[in-house]
């Protein structure tokens, strides 16, 4: 229960919502009424220079209008321990949330336990200047109303950590925009140039921010984000953002340099334009929380269910062996022939495998889901051979048809269609007019797995590679009717195609994910670059991996060690050791270039690796099925920890498998050695094990590190 109080302030007085000094109780009814509703919660109204302006905001209920809610430190959250500091024994402070409407828009000030802030502006730039001013809602909550225009509430959550945030309204857009501070982010989407954290975010955009662009998956060789994004942000005090998946959401990201996260609400392309007409009352729905720090947030996070948790673990044997795929090293010019040599040479040097995955292009047209009789003159034959050689046979496909194909007339009452239910035509990188097949029509997610099915029960294979999926693909004019909410779309059709793939099984791959965290299949990066740096390059594997999992997808595929070679034939020797070593501890390995491309080094360090890999696997697998209950990540960032270390929450170059085994690759071109940061704890050199166990938090400088050397650590006692 929250207190509405108001008052017509002087100029002078208009932006006092931002000062604390004192504070005053509100009479005790309204506290006893407060617990009775909220447990240990109690109201405040905070920080006014003299008694004098209480009386007149309690006496006026127009004009400038305040709200202050204070909730006793470490309510009961479930699985969430409070900080270091409050463990033991530090005071902590209370929480706070102030808003205060200031003439334009409403300013919101929300302190943590340990004194951080959140400072942000509600309704920044979106609230027309000739509306009245907004009149308190009730008494029950932080609530107003702008007449019938539009309504704000800012609601507490029964256990005092967060509140929910709520615009309804017939504006044109919404926009609450919010200070990064001081403290570290995390989150967001996978993009191009990925950052951990975010705020040291060095987008290739020029300004090192991200520009208002809508949160839709999509593929950032076209688009800013990628296939895998919720809409989830926290920060190492504490704080955290989760959007409703149902909000036509922009997002802006330190955008020229304003040093703001923006959440933004409006009908525009990608969105439904018939909205925008309005037709559809235009919202903007998130949570924002306190807790006690970065890892505290994220349990609670999970303790909440903001994202469904993974119903199973996907096959076992994809997290024990690599996958063999063969497009970066075939390309398109994949055939019968090359796919057996490629088996014989995997077997001849001595490698196990998951599966051998037969790429891009084996289909007479994309999308007619036939061989090319040329390219593969007997696939039962082929996947026949290679079964008996223990290699289990997988397959890409991707979810267009291309007008020329034979079968498109058939296909395209299944395609994605217009609101009178005329097939459209999109683009993509194999076709210039093709179908998308729609997913988010039962009838037509059956008619396509059916013929997907066909293919695995003729010819034998186990499984598939899934390409595609993302929103960016969708034609212009696309309309899904009654099937998707506008404010779900056009994500939700990235949603529905994610469980429509689930159908095939654990040992498929995806590369998209939006709200679609408990299916148990794998989760692949999209394709990464062949070089070494923040340009796609593998610099951005480990903070990629990092984003996966906070996001909730634990399943992890790293993609191919060396990455795609789009930008070259062969990766340099050092970069394709040094990607594989950095890989080797994630959940899955995947190759497609291979060890003896090079020489025999190569090879020998490669069967280290995934021996290594494979010794490690009942760790990841365990890791995995913890998933299922806890949500947490099976690789972790440094900061996992000890949420408080300054210097484990920038790292960016090593990661955790579970809480008790440390990787630090080398992933700078031409470094024999690496500066390690070990966070606190007892640390075992599995490098050189004689060596007296490292106590941390320390930095270990000029660790040797050849290139045929990875340096890892396990935990050498218990974690405190």
């Amino acid at each position: 229960m929250i207190v509405l109080l108001s008052h017509q302030p002087s100029a002078a007085q208009s932006g006092f919502g931002r000062t604390f000094s004192n504070a005053y109780l509100i009479p005790s009814l309204i506290g006893r009424s407060l617990a009775s509703c909220c447990g240990s919660l109690l109201l405040y109204f905070a920080v006014f220079p003299h008694r004098q302006l209480l009386d007149d905001m309690l006496d006026s209920r127009l004009g400038f209008l305040v709200a202050v809610w204070v909730a006793s430190a470490f309510a009961a959250t479930p699985d969430v321990r409070p900080s270091d500091s409050a463990a033991a024994g530090i005071e902590p402070k209370e929480t706070s949330l102030i808003v205060a409407w200031n003439g334009n828009a409403f300013d919101f000030v929300y302190q943590s336990q340990q004194g951080a802030q959140l400072v942000g502006q509600l309704g920044s730039g979106s609230i027309p200047l000739d509306l009245p001013p907004p009149e308190p809602c009730d008494e029950a909550g932080l609530c107003w109303t702008f007449g019938t225009m539009a309504s704000l509430s800012v609601t507490p959550t029964a256990d005092g950590q967060c509140h929910f945030v709520e615009w309804k309204s017939q504006f044109d857009s919404l926009a609450d925009c919010f200070d990064m501070g001081d403290g570290h982010w995390y989150g967001g989407g996978e993009v191009f140039d990925q950052s951990w954290p975010i705020d040291g975010d060095t987008s290739l955009m020029g300004d090192g921010g991200r520009a208002d662009v809508p949160y839709v998956t999509g593929d950032f060789f076209h688009n800013d984000f990628a296939g895998v994004l919720e809409p989830y942000w926290i920060n190492t005090d504490g704080f955290g953002f989760f959007a409703l998946h149902e909000n036509p959401l922009f997002v802006s990201w330190n955008s020229s340099g304003d040093h703001r996260l923006c959440l933004k609400s409006r009908y525009e392309l990608p969105y439904p334009a018939a909205a925008a007409a309005g037709q559809q009352e235009l919202g903007l729905r998130y949570t924002v929380c306190s807790t006690a720090d970065v890892k505290a947030m994220h349990l609670y996070a999970l303790s909440q269910n903001f994202w469904p948790k993974p119903r199973d673990i996907p096959d076992q044997r994809v997290f024990e062996h690599p996958i063999w795929s063969t497009w970066a090293r075939y390309k398109t010019l994949v055939n019968q022939a090359r796919v057996l040599s490629f088996a014989e040479q995997i077997l001849q040097y001595g490698f196990n495998n998951s599966q051998l995955e037969i790429d891009d292009r084996w289909e007479s047209c994309y999308g007619e889901h036939r061989f090319d009789a040329e390219k593969f003159a007997d696939p039962s034959a082929m996947v026949n051979q290679l079964h008996s050689q223990g290699f289990r046979v997988t397959l890409w496909i991707h979810p267009f048809i291309n007008a020329e194909c034979p079968s498109y007339a058939e296909a395209s009452p299944h395609v994605v269609s217009d609101a009178n239910g005329v097939p459209l035509i999109t683009s993509w990188w194999q076709g210039n007019a093709a179908g998308y097949f729609d997913f988010t029509r039962a009838s037509s997610g059956d008619w396509w797995a059916e013929r997907i099915m066909k293919i695995k029960t003729d010819y034998g294979f186990d499984g598939f590679k899934v390409d595609a999926g993302e929103t960016n693909w969708l034609p212009v004019g696309f309309d899904f009717g009654q099937r998707l909410a506008a404010n779900a779309t056009p994500n939700g059709y990235s949603t529905a195609y994610c469980r429509t793939m689930e159908r095939f099984g654990g040992i498929t791959e995806i590369r998209t994910g939006w709200a679609a965290q408990d299916i148990p299949i794998f989760t692949r990066m999209l394709d990464k670059g062949t070089v070494w740096g923040k340009a796609n390059g593998l610099a951005t594997l480990i903070p990629t991996l990092f984003l996966f999992g906070l996001e909730g997808y634990a399943f992890v595929l790293p993609d191919m060690i060396g990455g795609n070679g789009y930008n070259t034939i062969l990766p340099d020797k050092e970069l394709f050791v040094r990607w594989m070593q950095a890989n080797v501890l994630m959940p899955t390995m995947q190759f497609s270039y291979t060890p003896w491309d090079y020489d025999l080094e190569v090879v020998d360090i490669a069967l280290k690796m995934t021996s290594l890999h494979y010794e490690y696997s009942p760790l990841i697998i365990e890791l995995a099925r913890q998933a299922l209950t806890t949500g947490q990540p099976i690789n972790r960032p440094l900061w996992w920890i000890d949420p408080t270390d300054s210097v484990a929450q920038t790292i960016d170059s090593e990661y955790l498998l579970g809480d008790d085994v440390l990787v630090a690759p080398v992933v700078q071109q031409g470094a024999v050695t690496k500066d390690i940061y070990l966070p606190k704890g007892l640390w075992r050199d599995e490098v050189d094990p004689a060596h007296p166990v490292y106590t941390g938090p320390i930095w270990l400088e000029a660790y040797p590190a050849p290139l045929q050397t990875l340096p890892y650590f396990t935990r050498a006692g218990p974690l405190q």
